[in-house]
């Protein structure tokens, strides 16, 4: 039995080191890195295509949303031009229906309730209200208007305790405060508790200067000599509910 030569071209070759050099090895990488990356380079490859499918789906869900939020406010649109009462209810449940999860989804819900108390639904409408504002984030823009109009609804159904709750939040609200101060006088006066409502109204005077709201400084500030006079004050009914 022949035994092969340690000099042979074949065993010679064998034992020669690699010089080849790859892209990572132009690029300079550690040796360390370069080893690493080609014993797990199977493992390596997986994690970048998962990380390009992430991406892609990232790219194509923000896609849809936007486009969405377009169709859905471009039928709002439509709906809220539509003279026809029947044929703008039918609309806006449409935009509920197909795009509520969207702004365009969320004003739908809020003019149809709108639309409950304009024709003096109120209980309807305050069903809808609460549930609106059971759905929005407290951070929401929305969420101050909404709580507004529930609280209308509330003292237009005279649940006042109801009332006083939403308008006692709203009091902490930017831009609905003196909204809330006035909601509230007006529901103790409907009450027959006018020491409660002259607190309310002092309330607002001592959280505002005199150059803030200076017509509803001066109305509140009758109604307080109405009180002090023991003359009834004559509770007005909340504003029409506007978007």
């Amino acid at each position: 039995m022949s035994t092969q030569s340690l000099f042979s071209k074949k065993n010679i070759q064998s034992h020669q080191p690699d010089t080849r050099r790859g892209l990572m090895e132009e690029l300079n990488l550690p040796p360390g890195m370069i080893a690493f990356i080609r014993k797990n380079a199977r493992n390596l490859q997986i994690g970048l295509i998962s990380a390009v499918i992430l991406v892609l789906g990232w790219v194509f869900y923000d896609y849809y949303t936007e486009m969405q939020d377009k169709k859905g406010a471009s039928l709002l649109a439509s709906g809220l031009q539509t003279e026809s009462p029947e044929q703008r209810v039918q609309i806006l449940e449409s935009v509920i229906s197909d795009y509520g999860r969207t702004d365009a989804g969320r004003w739908s819900k809020l003019e149809l309730a709108h639309i409950d108390y304009s024709e003096g639904r109120y209980e309807a409408a305050a069903m809808k209200y609460k549930e609106i504002l059971d759905a929005l984030p407290a951070t929401s823009s929305l969420a101050p208007i909404t709580r507004l109009n529930l609280a209308q609804s509330y003292e237009q159904t005279e649940q006042y305790d109801q009332a006083i709750a939403q308008y006692t939040i709203l009091k902490k609200s930017a831009g609905f405060a003196e909204q809330a101060h006035v909601g509230l006088g007006r529901i103790y006066i409907a009450k027959g508790d006018p020491a409660q409502a002259r607190k309310v109204y002092e309330e607002f005077l001592n959280s505002h200067d005199d150059t803030a709201a200076p017509l509803l400084r001066s109305q509140i500030e009758a109604k307080l000599s109405s009180l002090d006079a023991g003359i009834p004050v004559i509770s007005s009914q909340p504003e029409e509910i506007k978007e």
